[in-house]
């Protein structure tokens, strides 16, 4: 059962890694957000003194683009946060309680002995995956604003 022990370690420290790579990338994209939306402002000032040069709406529209699709990106890297945090506090429970002990009965030869490791590795697994698409997904919205 050490090996199971050792197992359940490995996926706590793998999430708590992504925990706090997701937090850290949640709020520079928050803070990229928050500065697009004080140029907004700015901008929708301008447009209400009466001030309609077309560059300034060409503008409006695509900070509000830009801010919509990095709410959405930030949407997503809460979800992986939040599940990296779940998986973490899974594992220390299923370590600290000793849960990795509990076996299924399949039928009388059929034993599958710490069932829970394996579904805690799948969903370890899953979310590596995600990370792996959330990375991809900003290397993509990063060519796209820095495309000249």
């Amino acid at each position: 059962m050490n090996c199971l022990e050792n197992i359940l370690s490995d996926i706590s420290n793998f999430s708590l890694v992504i925990f706090g790579f997701c937090a850290t990338l949640y709020t520079v994209i928050y803070s990229f957000i928050l500065n697009k939306k004080d140029a907004l402002s700015e901008i929708s000032e301008l447009l209400k003194l009466g001030n309609k040069v077309p560059l300034h709406t060409l503008k409006e529209s695509t900070y509000i683009n830009y801010i919509k699709r990095m709410r959405k990106f930030n949407r997503y890297i809460i979800i992986c946060l939040w599940f990296s945090l779940g998986i973490y506090v899974l594992a220390l429970i299923f370590k600290y309680f000793k849960l990795y002990n509990l076996e299924l009965k399949l039928s009388d030869n059929i034993v599958i002995s710490g069932y829970l490791v394996y579904v805690l590795l799948i969903l370890t697994i899953f979310l590596f995956s995600q990370i792996v698409i959330l990375i991809i997904r900003s290397l993509n919205i990063y060519n796209k604003s820095t495309k000249i």
